[in-house]
């Protein structure tokens, strides 16, 4: 092998590598067995690549000679640039005969010559303009959708949030994917500075003619670095921008910020898809704000306070300047409902409910559970309508959430809602809440059983929030880019031909109205106590803001009316009961009674930040199932000997199975035997590994490697960990949770155990995976083949 990529870097240009030598070395893609294969170093890697063109299709293949099993780049002619059907607006002519030579292929009829620069281009969709891109979107019936903001006026708008005025206010990262100087972890992607739009801002915008359209737009800041989030206050806004949280005014109506003060520092830099971001206005008056999974250790700046974030989100006191941190992590967004209750997700989860308060944990230092959250639903099924276009990570996911952000809990008049944006599939995802669960579930909304509650058929369309606004109606903001993976998770010969930045100077914001939308409610807040008796979200949550800044006490007797009126809904009289009790603490009681009245919409969280401990009997005992109560789903099975050689036991099984024909019912079996107690699969299983329908796309020699060689390439969130306990003894699993009081592990079988922190000596995360070596004295090639088919389908 080593020979006969050593003679492609040797030989000239034109090296004929024969079909069968370059199954030596790798397998080679099938549309190359139907002619017009060409193998030349394109990108002068010292690798042979590929280009193909023929009757049945084309494609540009570059030669990967590192796997990386967690975003499938798997060794061999795996990082596409292009590929298609003859005909299409990519092709390339038919290359039979073709040759390459000093950087140029050309026809055998000579009459095409092409460079090594257009090959290595990455071609993709052309971008909408903003009225064909509203075209683009489509909408349930009874739903309207309006383009109401869009470039030159906005551009690269991750989050939108508005003041008292009614004026929006928009986060735009314009330096995404690298502010000048960053670069990809391994050092071999990334960028200096090359637009003038590189840059992170916040923007005010404004519609100056009332048609419902903002029209006006002031630059309040920039030269931020990848800006996430923000929330008004006292006539400014708190950003969140690595490395800090600060606040910012403009104390002199012209639009620019002139005032700005740091509050909290150090939050991590890194990929800007996992940096801390908010905010979310709680109840309790606190801003509330996601980890974004890089952590940090942040420094409290008015006091000195050093705390630690770790897999931990956040709460601060827009007041006090106090710091707390609250159970996580989530990724992008962690949002509450109307009642209290909190919800964050990651890139492939569609919900979590955050349903016991770190709060409560901290004043029960005696108790220890395993789990601070609970997936809300596991069907990660998602409709697309946009052409399919390869990604390049997870190149073969499909109609599966792989980009889920921004979890917006949302009242439609009829359901309580999760909307969950899906940047990659270009579309918002809609769930039902259910609240008589515990902790609370969710399911797919009733009349999206075969489509979504939004999406577009425009490749470029990357909606990264979608929330209520003053009027009701929801606000989707599209970052509008052609590229969405971050640069680390692209093969760097690839992320090379990308145009990386294609879409910084555009960016689109829609107005989705329908039941329930009303005109805006900016001039109810005039009276904050009437406002708080409106069905917006928004409307409340200003009001309520605004009573706070002001500590307006005498406003307590009218809120204790609204509080009263049994005719108000529960969000309205509980919002008013928050803000009496905030203002004048002797209402407390009332808020109590309130709270505990509202079971089960109203839950523990709620109670807790209300400083209550009298939580319902039912959800205090779904916190802490009775010991004994969780059994795992099937033992581990036993391993008797295992082989050392694992490449040479993958080879035999590789081998082996090629030539059986697999048996799905028999592979249901062999499931039941081998995997059931670390995976799921369909209905049956547990995830404590991953979920294999999760594989199933993927080639049946690499799932045989991970069965018999589970070490060879291990993920982080599916390494080992290893806890040494104070009386010697040693735990290994997964690290699924922290607490004030524990460290959380689950185990084989789908067991959560809490071990108390007063107990671990050390802790430690191994480069193993939980999987053990030496199935094969469990696994026949047969029962392997039996299990393939199962899970692929093939």
């Amino acid at each position: 092998m080593r020979f006969l990529l050593l003679l492609a870097c040797l030989c000239p240009p034109a090296f004929a590598l024969s079909l069968a030598e370059a199954e030596k070395i790798a397998p080679v893609p099938d549309l190359a067995r139907h002619g017009g294969a060409v193998f030349a170093d394109l990108n002068e890697d010292g690798h042979v690549d590929l280009v193909v063109s023929n009757k049945e299709g084309y494609a540009v293949y570059l030669f990967n000679p590192t796997e990386k099993k967690n975003v499938q780049w798997d060794r061999g002619w795996s990082n596409v640039l292009r590929e298609g059907r003859p005909g299409d607006a990519n092709s390339l002519p038919d290359l039979t005969g073709a040759s390459f030579k000093d950087g140029v292929l050309i026809t055998a009829d000579g009459r095409t010559r092409l460079r090594r620069g257009d090959l290595l281009r990455v071609p993709g969709p052309a971008p909408l303009p903003p009225a064909e891109a509203l075209k683009s979107m489509k909408v349930k019936p009874g739903w309207k959708i309006e383009l109401i903001a869009h470039e030159p006026l906005v551009q690269d708008p991750v989050f939108i949030d508005w003041d008292e005025q009614g004026r929006a206010w928009v986060v735009e990262m314009g330096d995404y994917p690298f502010a000048p100087g960053e670069k990809t972890n391994d050092g071999k992607v990334g960028q200096d500075k090359v637009s003038d739009l590189q840059t992170g801002r916040v923007k005010i915008l404004t519609d100056t003619d009332g048609d419902g359209r903002y029209d006006k737009a002031s630059l309040f800041l920039d030269g931020l670095r990848h800006p996430t989030g923000l929330a008004c206050w006292k006539g400014g806004v708190f950003i969140s921008a690595i490395p800090d949280i600060f606040y910012a005014k403009d104390s002199d109506g012209d639009g620019r910020c002139d005032e700005r003060e740091s509050w909290f520092s150090g939050f991590t830099a890194g990929n800007p898809q996992h940096l801390v971001n908010g905010f979310c206005w709680g109840l309790d008056g606190w801003l509330y704000g996601a980890n974004g999974d890089s952590g940090g250790d942040v420094v409290v700046v008015k006091t000195g306070e050093k705390i630690k974030l770790g897999t931990n989100d956040f709460r601060f006191h827009p007041v006090t300047g106090k710091f707390e941190l609250e159970a996580g992590r989530s990724q992008y967004g962690k949002w509450r409902d109307d009642f209290g209750n909190w919800f964050g997700n990651n890139n492939s989860t569609i919900g979590w409910h955050y349903f016991l308060p770190m709060r409560w944990l901290e004043k029960h230092p005696d108790r220890v559970t395993a789990k601070l959250r609970e997936v809300t639903n596991d069907d990660k099924t998602v409709h697309t309508l946009s052409p399919p276009v390869r990604r390049f990570n997870w190149a073969s996911a499909t109609n599966t959430l792989t980009s889920g952000c921004s979890p917006m809990p949302w009242f439609d008049g009829v359901h309580h809602t999760l909307l969950i944006c899906e940047p990659a599939n270009n579309l918002v995802h809609r769930e039902v809440l259910d609240h008589s669960k515990l902790p609370i579930s969710s399911h797919r909304h009733p009349d999206d059983a075969a489509d979504e509650f939004l999406a577009s058929t425009d490749n470029w369309s990357r909606p990264s929030m979608a929330r209520p606004g003053p009027d009701g109606a929801i606000y989707v903001v599209d970052m509008y880019r052609l590229v969405l993976e971050h640069p680390e998770w692209i093969p760097a010969d690839i992320a090379k031909g990308v145009d990386l930045r294609g879409g910084e100077d555009k960016g689109r914001i829609y107005r989705l109205s329908g039941p329930g939308t009303t005109a805006s409610e900016v001039a109810l807040l005039k009276d904050p106590v009437r406002a708080l008796r409106s069905g917006h979200r928004w409307t409340r949550d200003t009001a309520q803001r605004l009573l706070l800044e002001r500590q307006d006490k005498a406003a307590v007797p009218a809120l204790m009316k609204n509080v009263n009126d049994a005719e108000l809904p529960l969000a309205t009289r509980l919002q008013s009961a928050w803000t009496a009790a905030l203002l004048e603490d002797s209402r407390r009681n009332e808020l109590w009674s309130l709270l505990k009245s509202g079971h089960p919409q109203t839950r523990g969280a709620a109670l807790v930040a209300a400083g209550s401990d009298d939580i319902h009997p039912d959800e205090l005992a779904s916190w802490f199932p009775k010991a004994g109560s969780a059994r795992p789903v099937a033992q581990a099975p036993a391993i008797t000997n295992s082989n050392a050689d694992r490449q040479k036991v993958v080879k035999r099984y590789v081998a082996e199975v090629a030539q059986l024909k697999g048996d799905a019912r028999r592979g249901e079996q062999v499931f039941a035997k081998a995997c059931i107690a670390c995976h799921k699969l369909g209905s049956q299983g547990v995830e404590v590994g991953p979920d294999l329908a999760t594989i199933a796309s993927k080639p049946a020699d690499q799932i045989l490697e991970a069965i018999f060689d589970p070490n060879r390439a291990v993920e982080l969130r599916n390494a080992s960990t290893q806890v040494t306990r104070s009386d010697g003894s040693i735990m290994l699993g997964l690290l699924s949770s922290e607490t004030p009081s524990s460290i959380n592990l689950r185990l084989p079988g789908g067991i959560d155990v809490p071990v108390p922190r007063s107990q671990v000596k050390s802790l430690k995360t191994l480069s193993t995976s939980l999987m053990p070596d030496g199935f094969e004295s469990l696994l026949t090639a047969q029962d392997a083949a039996d299990l393939l088919t199962r899970i692929t389908g093939r």
